[in-house]
């Protein structure tokens, strides 16, 4: 069987794959990243072969019109390291409110350390106020964030490193805060668990919360270091 003359779509794939290959970032973002990629140099072959070039060497000049992927690749790594910045800094925004509005909630309906006869420590109030504080602030940084990877004046890796410092200090603080006020009232909080359906359930939702916002500035560090 005679091969099918070459059209340069080879060509033009292979690019596509190596500037891939050199990108890191949200899933979703680069690929559409790389459609939009493709999608340009299939034009731009087009464009030469309607000019009356042959199907490989137009392919050959959208690729060098298109330009190195190592010249392209930190511009397009910069818009994947903004994006998985703002990210991060969305779910810091949204999750620490979250869960100090619901936790605020579940009391109000009636989730408590069950009486055990004896009050709780100092420490277990103190402990709740750091918490509130330490959410809240965490919230407040993560909007700061999250406005500053509006500005392209601000660079990718600087917004990255700042979204995953808030988000994983923050997330490890309060569970932290959190785990260290159950200790001390621990009594109380194994009752609870044991006599109150809810309080298991609120119990995994808010560490599913701290294990999301922690892979989420996890994946924007490595962004950050790269």
């Amino acid at each position: 069987m005679t091969p099918a003359p070459p059209d340069g779509t080879d060509l033009l794939d292979r690019h596509v794959a190596a500037l891939g290959a050199a990108l890191r970032g949200p899933d979703a973002l680069r690929r559409d990243v790389l459609a939009e990629v493709r999608d340009g140099l299939h034009d731009a072959a087009q464009a030469y072969r309607s000019r009356g070039r042959a199907p490989a060497d137009a392919a050959a000049m959208a690729v060098a019109e298109f330009g190195p992927v190592d010249d392209l690749a930190p511009l397009y790594q910069a818009e994947l390291t903004t994006a998985q910045a703002r990210r991060t800094a969305l779910v810091v925004v949204l999750l620490f409110p979250a869960l100090l509005l619901g936790w605020d909630l579940l009391w109000s309906a009636g989730l408590a350390w069950p009486a055990t006869g004896s009050p709780p420590p100092a420490a277990v109030p103190l402990l709740a106020r750091v918490q509130d504080v330490l959410s809240a602030g965490a919230a407040g940084l993560g909007l700061l964030v999250l406005l500053a990877t509006l500005r392209r004046s601000v660079r990718p890796r600087l917004l990255a490193g700042a979204a995953a410092a808030v988000g994983l200090l923050g997330a490890l603080l309060c569970v932290g805060t959190a785990v260290a006020m159950n200790l001390a009232h621990g009594q109380a909080t194994l009752a609870m668990l044991t006599t109150n359906p809810a309080a298991l359930p609120a119990f995994a939702a808010s560490a599913a919360a701290a294990a999301t916002v922690c892979v989420s500035a996890a994946r924007t560090l490595r962004l950050a270091r790269a």
